[in-house]
């Protein structure tokens, strides 16, 4: 494992460590942070161990981009649930729960990177945002 990895997976497990219920927890549950809230709170290790996995599966670009092999992204499985690798990766090792428009960006516009500082959050008007300046300069 290299050190970078090792670094991502360190700040994972302390965001994890840190997760707790708001106050408006339960207002604003839905399936997905039902899903989310289960995995901090009770598979917290095995989530981790799933992303180091990945990050170590991950092939490394000459842009920087960590990509899993395939023509889209791989989706991944874990605990019952089926999300994209990549935000799969950002949900765990940020340890934020999501609503439905939040959405994980790429920075580098590779929806098969899984690299966690290509990664970021937003809604889906930065993401369409995103996609519209990404047409414009022509990548």
């Amino acid at each position: 494992m290299t050190p970078e990895i090792q670094t991502w997976l360190d700040v994972g497990r302390k965001n994890l460590s840190e997760y707790y219920r708001t106050e408006f927890h339960e207002n604003l549950r839905n399936p997905s942070r039902d899903y989310w809230t289960k995995v901090f709170e009770d598979y917290a290790e095995a989530a981790i161990v799933r992303v180091a996995d990945l990050l170590q599966e991950a092939e490394l670009q000459a842009d920087g981009c960590m990509v899993l092999g395939g023509k889209t992204p791989r989706k991944v499985k874990f605990r019952g649930g089926r999300k994209y690798a990549y935000q799969f990766v950002h949900t765990v090792l940020t340890a934020m729960l999501t609503s439905y428009e939040d959405v994980v960006r790429h920075t580098c516009h590779n929806r098969n990177c899984i690299r966690p500082d290509h990664l970021i959050s937003g809604t889906r008007a930065d993401n369409y945002q995103d996609e519209r300046d990404r047409r414009y300069l022509g990548r």
